[in-house]
Order: structure tokens, then sequence, then C-alpha cells
């Protein structure tokens, strides 16, 4: 139990029916409470639900005195000791250490048109001590356990003490002892022992007994304190110390000789009876409860159970009542107090900006940004000071890091004002985020605390952030920032409009996409050669050619870094160019020999072909499918092969034709007359030897009539194969003259396409000599 624990009297309300009407019911109107316990009333209050057809709703709940009519919550008598709260139509007050008598009303404010309701008569709570009442009669002392102005009350059970230490069969308002000199008594109610009445001796007012003057002291944080006790030992005294009751020691050692309390704890000289503890500085660790203990030389003495001096250390703080704005200024009225209970008296003075304005617990004060406000109690100026309340101005947020905000990097918001102390511990710091633009249902509320710590930005984080600071004089947002994460590349892709496979003459574009922050510049690749930069992403073929094919990737790139695309293949097809035709050999085509056409034609994909020869109408002769060219090979040519034949390149992208003429001649001879001057002697030795030449032939042919019949019709010219052309021998008669000599004729064939044709017609050679005349 807590060293303010005292007597709990509650008080309840018994709820009745809801009734269409305003009112509300305590159990009880007068009420006893031991000083120092514990203190709960509860009641509960009814109202009309609908005025007018409309829902009637309770606004504020709270409790005040009758002297006051005021929020005991904001009273400086009880602030810091008194809670309010409620349960659907039901509404408590605890009273904490209760120390005075005073009456307690309810009130409810609802949103109708009449405000709200006070709960009548009130609880009026007396607060009472303990004391032990002693008699003699004749059979022993009787002592009793008595409420000093409460006679009417009377608890079931009791605890008594004797030196401190508790009785074990002790449990009724009365207790009888015999003659006692040595030892004291006291007594307490059974569950709130810390509510315990002084010790009472029974015979000699000199037995074993301590009497703290204080059985609770606050203090200001950074203050001194004493806390005293009054004893008697009925004897020499031992051994005497002051410890306190949380200590770690069940020895109770005593605290002035322990190391961690050294030069801040010292015992000023006593005088006879009297013993001070005095703390130096007190700490908020230093709240506790005091207790003294001594021995005499019996070796009884004064126990540790009984309650001692409890300290409270406390600091001043600033409590804001109510704020309305004038004129572009704020009006607050201001409370300053501490957790100390109302006995302390303490007493106050305001300071504005460090100027002192004003005595006394409260302050109405006109106040601009950036003006802020203390209080300090008057007996401790220089140490009980309140922290700074301001009036807020605009708060800023700055970065820990000015350069580019880099995706992975580590990021810390703050959240300040300008010539601001942020110790204080009454400003709320609060963070936002926008997900969207002018969306305010989009806010969202990230966290509290002046930093707003990102460990490894993330690119999801980008949006606007913005702080408030908020304190009991109002709220303020500051300008908000947009966070910009950047990134380089993640990657980057290439696509081809319409498809890869293109048509000649084509509209074709190349879009290469990334995603980067900032955004990416794009550079373009021809197997693997740099074609050109284009920040938007795109490259165009108006009319794409057919040299344009090839394998294309693009890399994106921002100042952080760079990533290249896959490749793609870009196929420009298009229509068979005009075939090419080529004869081998070249030159007129004889009887018997053989010729080869070879046909080739640019082609994507490529194209299929084929020959034809034409006489009036078109034949196919032969067909090849997918090669890069065509060759037809024309054997032992005939003279009706003559003609012209035509090649046709074709493919799914279309068709194209080319022809060539192949001329086939017989084989032949040839007669060769050369005459001097043309004269009339020279016609008629040509006409001689015409005439010899027949001669010579027709007997030639008789000579060798068999070896003709014999001879294959498939023989070449110079072999003479067919019955026709052997059968034909033509002369080449050439002509020689000179102005001097004769003229002369040599009859040879002409031209020999084999050997044994050259000997046949060595054989028959013949030789004529003509004279010039």
């Amino acid at each position: 139990m807590s060293p303010k624990t005292g007597l709990v009297v509650l008080l309840l309300c018994m709820p009745g029916l809801l009734r269409a009407e305003w009112g509300g019911n305590y159990s009880a109107t007068e009420i006893c409470a031991i000083k120092g316990s514990t203190v709960k009333i509860q009641c509960d209050f009814r109202f009309p639900p609908t005025e007018n057809g409309r829902d009637i709703k309770v606004k504020d709940t709270f409790w005040f005195t009758k002297d006051r009519k005021k929020d005991l919550r904001l009273d400086p008598q009880y602030f810091g000791g008194v809670q309010s709260e409620c349960h659907g139509n039901i509404c408590s007050l605890t009273i904490a250490d209760v120390r005075r008598t005073d009456n307690y009303t309810f009130r409810f404010t609802t949103d109708h048109s009449g405000g709200g309701y006070t709960v009548k008569p009130g609880v009026k709570v007396t607060v009472t001590d303990l004391k032990v009442q002693v008699t003699n009669p004749s059979h022993g002392y009787v002592l009793k356990c008595v409420s000093t102005n409460c006679s009417t009350w009377s608890p079931s059970s009791y605890v008594w003490y004797k030196n401190g230490e508790e009785i074990q069969n002790g449990t009724s308002q009365v207790y009888t002892v015999e003659r006692d000199y040595k030892n004291s008594y006291s007594c307490a109610v059974r569950g709130h022992e810390q509510a315990v009445s002084p010790p009472e001796c029974v015979v000699d007012r000199s037995c074993k007994k301590v009497v703290y003057h204080k059985r609770h002291i606050c203090a200001i944080q950074g203050s001194s304190v004493n806390i005293t006790c009054e004893y008697t030992s009925y004897g020499y005294t031992l051994t005497k110390f002051w410890y306190r009751t949380d200590s770690s020691h069940s020895g109770n050692p005593s605290l002035t000789e322990d190391p961690q309390n050294k030069g801040r704890l010292d015992l000023p000289s006593e005088t006879s009876g009297n013993s001070t503890l005095r703390i130096k500085d007190v700490r908020q660790s230093d709240s506790a409860e005091y207790r003294f203990k001594f021995t005499t030389y019996d070796g009884s003495g004064w126990s540790s159970i009984s309650p001692g001096s409890t300290l409270t250390v406390a600091a001043v703080q600033v409590q804001v009542m109510s704020v309305r704005v004038e004129n572009s200024h704020l009006v607050a009225q201001m409370l300053c107090h501490t957790s100390c209970l109302p006995e302390a008296s303490l007493s106050f003075e305001w300071q504005k900006n460090g100027e002192d304005i004003k005595p006394g617990t409260k302050v109405e004060v006109t106040l601009s940004p950036g003006d802020y406000i203390t209080c300090a109690a008057q007996q401790h100026q220089h140490i009980s000071i309140s922290p700074h309340l301001y009036v807020l101005k605009r708060p800023s947020v700055s970065l820990s890091d000015a350069r580019d905000i880099l995706e992975g990097r580590p990021l810390t918001l703050t959240c300040y004002i300008d010539n601001y102390n942020y110790s204080s511990a009454t400003d709320d710091y609060c963070w936002y985020k926008k997900k969207k633009k002018n969306v305010s249902s989009d806010d969202v509320v990230l966290r509290k605390g002046r930093e707003l710590v990102f460990k490894s930005i993330n690119s999801s984080d980008s949006a606007e952030y913005w702080c408030t600071v908020e304190n009991q004089l109002g709220k303020n947002p500051s300008e908000p920032v947009f966070i910009d994460v950047q990134y380089p590349p993640r990657w980057s892709s290439l696509s081809v409009s319409p498809s890869p496979v293109i048509l000649e003459g084509q509209s074709v574009n190349l879009t290469c996409s990334s995603d980067a922050k900032p955004a990416a510049n794009y550079t373009w690749f021809k197997d693997n050669q740099i074609l050109t930069q284009n920040p938007q992403g795109l490259y165009s073929f108006t009319s794409i050619r057919p040299e344009d094919a090839g394998t294309f990737h693009c890399m994106s790139e921002n100042k952080h870094g760079h990533v290249n695309s896959s490749t793609v293949v870009i196929d420009v097809q298009y229509a068979p160019r005009r075939p090419v035709i080529s004869v081998t050999p070249s030159g007129e085509a004889s009887q018997g020999s053989s010729v080869w056409l070879m046909c080739s034609s640019e082609a994507n994909p490529q194209a299929n072909y084929s020959w034809w020869r034409g006489r009036g109408e078109q034949v196919a002769v032969e067909e090849l499918q997918g090669a890069k060219s065509a060759t037809f090979n024309l054997s032992d040519l005939r003279l009706e092969d003559s003609g012209d034949y035509v090649c046709e390149a074709s493919s799914s992208r279309g068709s194209s034709k080319s022809s060539v003429s192949i001329q086939v001649q017989a084989c032949s001879w040839s007669v060769t007359v050369a005459t001097a001057g043309g004269s009339v002697a020279g016609l008629v030795l040509v006409l001689l030897v015409l005439v010899l030449t027949a001669f010579l032939v027709w007997r030639k042919k008789r000579a060798s009539k068999e070896s003709r019949a014999k001879s294959s019709a498939g023989a070449d010219c110079g072999e003479a194969s067919t019955r026709e052309q052997k059968e034909v021998v033509y002369s080449q008669v050439h002509f020689t003259t000179s102005s001097e000599g004769p003229v002369y004729a040599n009859i040879t064939p002409s031209m020999p396409r084999s050997r044994h044709v050259v000997e046949e017609m060595e054989d028959g050679v013949e030789y004529a000599t003509v004279r010039k005349a």
C-alpha cells in the first residue's frame, strides 16, 4: 500500500430508472474520513434523451467544492490529488490523502439549449483524526480507539500497536492492559493501517514513543528539507538512526552511513528528545517514507512497523486553464502548481520572458509568438523554476543530408523552432505524411517526437512531410517539405513497333523505357556502335531500308548509374530485286555445245527461282526453292534451242523477272576472197577456184562415205556429228596478192572441232596457185 493510502469511504449512488427529467442521486449526504485516507464518491445522473426531436449529448462532467464552484482538477488546493472518471451515467471522484472537511458537488453539461445540471445537495466529507483514549477502571487500563469529531462512525475492525509493533490479538475498538510505565500504544482501522493514531502512554508520559512532526512533507526539487521527530526512550538509548522503508537492506541501515548519500544527508545537532534528518538538493528519487528507530539498554526500543514521514519531491509546473485569441495575440489564464499537498502553503512568482510580472497562484497574461512564461516558488526562486511554456512560433523541418536523397541511405528529419528550448516537457511533436497532394484525407500521422528517422530510405517514402508542435498554449504546423528519393535506373527495356520483322519502307519506332529518378537519358546502339542519344527514349525510321537492319540495344543512364537493355534484332524484309543472269561461256553458242545460265537476286526472305523458255507461251523448266542463286544448264545445243530464257525470283514479299537470249549457230566453212584491184582476171580466177573446190569435195565425199555413215548423230561440229553437217563442206578461200607476184588461193577446212575431223580435212586439202596475168 502506498504511503498516501488511508481509509477509503465508498459512497454509492444507486442508479434508478432513467426518467425523462433532469436530476441525480447521491447515496449519502454526509460521511466521515480519517485524515490521510482516500475517499471515493460516486453518483448517477439523468437527463431527457431528446429535445424537440434532437438527441441530447453530454459535453462535460466535473466535481467542485461549494465555496469555489470550479473543476477540482484545476483547483490548486486539490491539483494532483483528485481523479474523476465516468462510466455511462455514473461518475466518481477519488480524493487521495484527504486533509480537509469540504462539500463536494457534481455537475454535468450537455449540448441542449439549457446547458447543464448540478446535482444537489452534494456530499459533505468530514475529516477526522484517530486517537487513543485511556481510562482507568478498577480492573485495569482501558484503551479505546476513537475519532475526534465523528462520534457516530464505528468501523468493524481495528489494529493495535505497542511501541510501533502490531499486537496480534487486538482487533476491537477497545484494548485492555495492566499498569504499564514503559510502553506506548496506538491504533488504526483494519485495512487502512497508514492512518495510525499518535502513540499514547498508559501511565508515565516518558514511555517509549516516536511522534513525527509532519507525516507528509512536500519539498521542491533542488531544495533542502528537514524531517523531524520527537521521541522518548524510557531508559538509556543505545542506537538511533533514520532509514527508508523501501530500502533493500532488511537490517534498515542508517541513511547517513550509506555511501550513495555522502555529502547530501546529515544529522544536525540534536536537542533532548528530538532528531532531524536533513536532505540537501532533494531529487525525485528521494521521494519515500522515512522512519526513525532506536533501541535501549534492555534490548527493546521503537519498532519499524508504524508509519513515519512521507517525503514527496515535486517540480513546479504551469497549467493552462483557458486560451483565447484577441487581436492576433493569445490571452491565457494559467495556474502555477506542484504535486505537493495544500498544506505545503507554497507561494509563487510569475515571470514573462524572464521578467517578474505578478505573484500568486494564478495569472492572466497576453502573449505573442516567441514569448514564454515561467513560475517559481518564492521560497526557492533559483531552484524551483517551472519549464518554459512558449507561445509557439511556426516550426521548420531540417534534413540531416543536404545532398540528393539517394535510395538506401539514412535520413533524419528534425522539427525545430529558432531560439527555442527543446527541453520543455510540455511540448508534443508529431510528424505527418501526405501521400497525395491536396488530399487531406490521405494525411498520415507517422510518429511523435522531434525527429523522424529513416535508417534506409526507400523510393516509396517519397512524399510531403511536415511536423507540428503542440503545447498547452496551442498547436502550430511547419511548412511541408517534399522528400524526393532518387535512385539509378533499375532496368532498361527496348520495344519495337510495329514488330521486329518489318517491311521495307515502313515507319518503325524503337522505344527505350526505364525506372529511374531523376529520369534517365537514353543512348542507342546498333551492332554495339553508338547511334545517338535521346532523352525521350525514342528512335525512329520514317522509311526503313534493308541497310538499317541489325542488332539494337539502348542504355538508360542518370547521374546515379546506368543499365543496358537486352538486344533486339531488326529484320527488314523486301521483295526480290530484278534478277541478274550470267551466261557461261559467253558469246554465241554453237550446235552441240553446252551453256550454263546462272540467275541471282537480292531478297529477304531468300527468293525461290523458276526458269522459263519463251515460245509464244511460257513453259517452266526448273524451280529452285530459297536459294541465293539458280543455275540452269543447256547441253548438246540444237538450232531449235535458240530463244529467250526467263528467270523469275519470287518470295512471300513479291517477285521479279529477267530474261536472256540464246542463239545457237550451225557448224560452217567460210570462204574468204581477197582480190587485188577487183580486176576481171581476179573474178575469173575465183570462178576457177570454186569449180576446183567443188570437184575436190565431191571426190572426198565419195571416199569417206562409209565413215560418215558410222559417225554419231550426237557428234559436235568439229566431228561432223550430224548427217547434214558432214554432207555440207564449205571452203575457205584466202587470196594473197602482191604487185609483183602471182595470186595464190589456199583452200583449208574452217575451224576444225576435233582431231579426227581435222585429220580428215587435211587429207583432202588441195592447193591452187593462180598467178596474176
